[in-house]
């Protein structure tokens, strides 16, 4: 006798269904019921509590005074004296007195402190930045 591919099926087909028509199920019922996601329950729920919050701390405030008087923060205004500082007065470079005999060359007392930007060699264009 030949067994066909047919057969092989027919025969896994009787296993399965002796299989479970020997377990005892309960049927599944589909009665879904609708779900609201919780986001959208505890939104409105915060908001709500926030107001009545909200109404029961504004009434333990007293009207009469100024809102100014809830803060703990005080401010103090101190006038600062004005500070003049005068440029216009310059140094005065001095003569020294030189011998006639010396060679050397007369520069004042007046030191320089600063240089131009063109004589301190650094590259300021590489310090901007875009």
């Amino acid at each position: 006798m030949r067994v066909t591919d047919k057969d092989i099926i027919r025969i896994a087909q009787q296993l399965r269904d002796e299989d479970n028509q020997q377990q005892h199920v309960i049927p599944w019922q589909h009665h879904r019921h609708f779900q609201l996601p919780a986001w959208l329950v505890a939104v409105p729920a915060a908001a709500i509590i926030g107001f009545f919050f909200g109404l029961w701390a504004n009434g333990n405030i007293d009207k009469k005074e100024p809102l100014a008087a809830m803060t703990d923060t005080v401010y103090i205004k101190i006038k600062e004296p004005d500070v003049t500082i005068d440029t216009t007065t310059r140094l005065v470079p001095q003569q020294v007195p030189v011998a006639t005999k010396s060679p050397k060359v007369v520069r004042s007392r007046r030191t320089r402190s600063g240089r131009p930007l063109s004589e301190d060699k650094i590259r300021y264009d590489l310090l901007v930045k875009n």
